[in-house]
């Protein structure tokens, strides 16, 4: 079952970057494609950093933790268009575009013609999951997060993450919260590749965050808060094939451009209710593009 969420998961999310209605930054000149692609750097970052934790205890001794996390990102309409400079005689009339979460993109009149830019997907917010598998000795936790790159036609896609977290609160008999610090790392590759050179789409998403977070145990419930530091950082690699024209010594070439994303503070607020070894946990997460989880988690 896992293994065909993770399945699904990456294949819509590929099909999403490369299928004809999807993203576009084959259209782009490279700075162009840089402000068109920033909030799936940011996306992608508040992704993986997301749904981390739902308490700062780790067992003294050995503890082991299955969860699978829904997550729901809303994205900001200041994320969903961005000022276009195309740099071009002719290029003045036209300001606000689509990014790849907005609508239709804009167009306009150059010495050569009509320019379109590219649409995005049209969306607000985005449900998705994740699992992961934790395993903690002497107060410290590894956690995983791993699907091997594997082929799916002319896309390729695998995921790799891992987060270590300590408890600091155990050196404090007194005091009345547990605290723990977390270390997270998470990347993913996306990368279409055919016979066609025209074709060439790679997207490989790092995303980096450190937490310390507290939590109180009242019976079943379990009340938890964080804060977190955290960047991503999209490096894409892309054909552009300039389809109006407008760049002649610019097309016909591959660019590799690196796009930081708007990670960088959020505030986790959440509680969770523990039934033996069942866990319900539900959070919110403020920071560029607010996040909502809700997971369920076996552990001992």
């Amino acid at each position: 079952m896992k293994k065909y969420f993770f399945i699904f998961f990456l294949v819509v999310s590929a099909q999403n970057v490369f299928s004809q209605g999807g993203i576009r930054v084959d259209n782009l000149p490279d700075w162009e494609a840089e402000k068109y692609i920033k909030p799936l750097s940011t996306y992608f970052g508040t992704y993986f950093n997301s749904g981390t934790y739902h308490s700062a205890d780790v067992p003294d001794l050995f503890g082991f933790r299955f969860s699978i996390v829904g997550m729901l990102t809303l994205i900001p309409e200041s994320q969903r268009t961005f000022t276009a400079d195309p740099k071009v005689d002719g290029g003045n009339g036209i300001s606000e575009t689509a990014t790849v979460f907005g609508n239709k993109g804009n167009y306009y009149l150059s010495n050569s013609g009509f320019v379109i830019y590219p649409s995005g997907l049209g969306l607000k917010s985005i449900p998705l999951g994740i699992y992961q598998i934790s395993g903690s000795l002497f107060g410290t936790e590894l956690m995983l997060r791993y699907f091997p790159t594997v082929k799916f036609g002319d896309l390729k896609a695998g995921l790799f993450g891992f987060g270590l977290k300590h408890e600091i609160s155990r050196y404090f008999p007194l005091l009345p919260l547990d605290v723990s610090v977390q270390l997270l790392y998470n990347t993913l590759l996306l990368e279409n590749k055919t016979n066609d050179p025209s074709d060439y789409v790679k997207f490989n998403s790092k995303n980096f965050a450190f937490n310390l977070h507290a939590s109180k145990t009242f019976g079943l419930l379990i009340v938890y808060s964080g804060l977190q530091y955290e960047s991503s950082v999209l490096d894409l690699s892309y054909y552009f094939k300039d389809p109006d024209g407008v760049y002649p010594s610019l097309a016909g070439k591959v660019y590799d451009i690196s796009v930081d994303g708007d990670n960088h503070f959020r505030l986790t607020l959440g509680s969770a209710l523990k039934l033996s070894f069942f866990v319900l946990s539900v959070d919110a997460n403020i920071t560029s593009q607010t996040t909502f989880t809700g997971g369920m988690s076996f552990e001992f």
